[in-house]
């Protein structure tokens, strides 16, 4: 994204900078508060600042299967722009990893609540209801992940298509290299390390760009995808893992009683687990050479 509109959306969707739609339940950011030329940048640059939608479980799972037959979205683009991710080169490749996952897994089904959570027990979204989809879109931008819930795949993987469209996302030859170091370093570490103490290790090494948050969220998607292997259940890109079974894994695990911001898969991981090199290979294996 380009720098200039990156910085107006900053300002856009700062935290203070919006009024609450009652009706719908949403937020809507103000525009008012740019300047003119600001205003006359979102304008030119096509950005919608505030598109709200309704959004339905049937409805986002009809999205999610005919995203399915987008010839841009394919495993090669996705780990292409998730090593350009993690890099640091293009922070809008880390997203689309976890989100394509669910999305390629995504098959027809009416929503059942899981036993013990509110949520649909296989996708994950917790109801309909009204969101701010340009929120969403900026935040992947940022280098966030939105790939937990189908919601978030959908809204993810729509722009991403488009942008695939226009022109591939592809690694640098920096990017490689900060790929292959992250995974070496994860599969170097003491066995008795813990998701929160890589965490802090990874920090302090400064090899990943970006906040905590998005350190965590490269972190959770390669987990996702079973490249970082967890202690409570067997995750591979090439299946589908309800999201039930994932929050009932979250139970065993003490690193996540009393803590909003610890969860599985990545808070399954320890030291001793280190990478699982054959998935790493099936999936990022022109990066690992």
């Amino acid at each position: 994204m380009d720098k200039s509109l990156l910085k107006v959306l900053k300002k856009l969707y700062l935290h203070s900078n919006y009024d609450y739609d009652s009706e719908r339940g949403v937020s809507r950011y103000r525009v008012d508060t740019l300047t003119p030329p600001e205003q006359g940048l979102l304008k030119s640059s096509g950005w919608e600042p505030n598109e709200l939608e309704h959004i339905t479980h049937d409805g986002v799972n009809r999205e999610l299967l005919a995203l399915q037959k987008n010839e841009h979205l394919s495993w090669s683009s996705i780990t292409d722009a998730f090593v350009a991710g993690v890099g640091g080169s293009q922070p809008r490749g880390i997203s689309p990893l976890m989100s394509y996952h669910l999305m390629i897994h995504t098959k027809e089904h009416a929503y059942e609540q899981a036993e013990r959570f509110i949520c649909c027990k296989d996708c994950g979204l917790h109801k309909d209801q009204w969101d701010n989809l340009s929120y969403i879109r900026y935040a992947v931008h940022l280098g966030n992940y939105y790939g937990t819930t189908s919601e978030g795949a959908y809204v993810d993987l729509k722009e991403f298509a488009d942008i695939l469209k226009q022109q591939p996302l592809t690694p640098t030859a920096e990017d490689i290299t900060i790929f292959k170091q992250l995974l070496h370093s994860l599969d170097q570490a003491a066995d008795v390390e813990t998701p929160g103490q890589y965490e802090k290790r990874l920090t302090s090494e400064k090899l990943v760009k970006g906040t905590a948050g998005i350190r965590r969220g490269i972190l959770q998607s390669l987990g996702r995808v079973g490249v970082l292997p967890n202690r409570v259940l067997p995750l591979s890109f090439d299946t589908w893992t309800n999201i039930e079974d994932l929050l009932n894994g979250e139970l065993e695990l003490n690193n996540t009683k009393g803590r909003s911001d610890m969860s599985m898969p990545w808070a399954g991981w320890q030291g001793n687990l280190g990478v699982d090199w054959d998935k790493a290979r099936q999936l990022f294996g022109a990066y690992l050479e």
